[in-house]
């Protein structure tokens, strides 16, 4: 014997008075069992199971998406099946990144329907008219009927189907509305079935809260086989796609792109887009830190300015792309390790071109940075700084440092400090000087 709820359908083997899933009063109903016989769960069993060595995996080939960048976020390419959660802020370019993978699938594979939900037909054609994507077999239906959702795929059997977005799709069976919980389980579920009964490539666009996280119950993302987060803000024209969960790749991974009126473009690049603004002649508080997004080193300018207070008011901390309170400790570090009074400064960090390095291996160019605009004192521009500092004045580890080395190398520095621990060697033509303490990371740079 079991109960369900009928409005979110939460099952228990007692029924409750309310329902402790979604708070419904007098919603739990007993509900049968319906379990198989031993004779029929047996019947298909000795065809079904089989040991993973003998699982065959040619059949498994990755789908371009058109974008060398995504491709890379999700492992090498789409695969036939799989089931991808789309999330953003609203305007912050899901439907333009979707219409552009759209038409290259409808180009090089086949038909591509893309249904929404929240515009008509005509507004999907003057956004794709703007972006340049027209192709004839890129076939869009404005619908919320899930059922009518699934007769269209069944009609046109297209290669992948873009669902934008998944709280807007109602099904005909279930009660309650677009949504709710019990529309989205069942909308999602129902699309998931679809997708690996007939090997499409699907993606659903999910609503964003306000807390950053997908809009519905969390179930969800379970089901979905690679959910990504497209973020940005709307006066920069960066985005960075992050893959939150990814089952057929890494979940480390992260794609730039830049919005232009022709689209999304990917930004191959990060670190020469990012130090396009970085100028050759030295000086005071600039300082070059590879900071990681995801897997992948980029060079960015990190730049401080401390000026003196004048005497009154209290001194200002004001920091962009950094963690503050992070700012404030490393300060600490440097009145207490070095001895240089601070406390009656006011202090500015930014990093320049409006990326956020929130790792701690940016720690030690932000104390080199401070410490170069307080004595007036420039850092070499052939210089790359990474490390995490410790409250005792060490240069501790970082991760992936020898990519970090690589990217510096690569982009025609000539030295880069880094910690003494855990730094493997590294050949090639820059100068690494391994440091294990803020005074000798400071010595190295002439700032001692």
């Amino acid at each position: 014997m079991a109960f369900a709820c009928s409005n979110c359908g939460y099952r228990s083997v007692k029924g409750f008075g309310r329902c402790p899933s979604c708070g419904a009063w007098d919603s739990f109903a007993e509900v049968g069992e319906t379990t198989a016989s031993p004779q029929e769960a047996s019947s298909w069993l000795g065809e079904e199971l089989r040991p993973i060595t003998q699982i065959d995996l040619t059949d498994v080939k990755r789908i371009p998406s058109g974008s060398d960048e995504l491709d890379r976020l999700l492992g090498g390419g789409l695969i036939p099946g799989g089931v991808i959660l789309f999330g953003g802020e609203p305007g912050i370019g899901k439907s333009t990144l979707l219409l552009q993978v759209a038409q290259t699938l409808a180009e090089r594979i086949g038909n591509v329907l893309y249904v929404s939900g929240e515009e008509s037909e005509s507004q999907l054609k003057l956004r794709a008219s703007r972006i340049g994507v027209l192709h004839e077999r890129l076939y869009v239906l404005s619908e919320q009927s899930l059922e009518r959702i699934a007769a269209a795929v069944e009609t046109l059997s297209p290669c992948a189907l873009i669902v934008d977005s998944i709280q807007t799709v109602v099904s005909g069976s279930t009660e309650g509305e677009s949504g709710s919980l019990r529309q989205l389980r069942e909308a999602s579920g129902e699309l998931i079935r679809l997708t690996k009964s007939r090997r499409l490539v699907t993606f659903l666009v999910g609503h964003i809260t306000k807390d950053g996280a997908f809009a519905g119950p969390k179930s969800v993302e379970h089901l979905v086989d690679v959910a990504l987060y497209l973020e940005g803000s709307r006066g920069e024209d960066l985005r960075f796609l992050r893959s939150v969960k990814n089952r057929f790749g890494a979940t480390d991974e992260t794609a730039v792109f830049r919005m232009t009126a022709e689209g999304l473009k990917e930004i191959v690049n990060p670190s020469q887009f990012f130090l396009e603004g970085h100028r050759d002649d030295p000086r005071p508080g600039c300082v070059v830190v590879p900071i990681l997004e995801g897997s992948k080193p980029i060079l960015v300018e990190l730049q401080a300015l401390v000026s003196p207070t004048g005497g009154y008011g209290v001194p200002q901390r004001r920091c962009t792309g950094l963690d503050i309170n992070r700012v404030l400790l490393l300060l600490a570090v440097i009145e207490k390790q070095l001895a240089v009074h601070i406390g009656g400064a006011d202090v500015y960090l930014s990093v320049a071109g409006g990326l956020e390095a929130r790792e701690r291996a940016s720690d030690l160019a932000a104390v080199a940075a401070i410490v170069s605009s307080l004595r007036n004192r420039p850092i070499d521009t052939k210089t790359v700084v990474v490390g995490e500092v410790g409250l005792s004045g060490e240069v501790r580890a970082v991760r992936r440092v020898a990519e970090r080395i690589r990217e510096a190398e690569k982009m025609g520095y000539a030295r880069i400090v880094v910690p003494s621990v855990g730094t493997p060697s590294v050949k090639g033509s820059i100068d690494v000087i391994r440091a294990e303490s803020i005074e000798r990371a400071l010595e190295a740079l002439g700032l001692a």
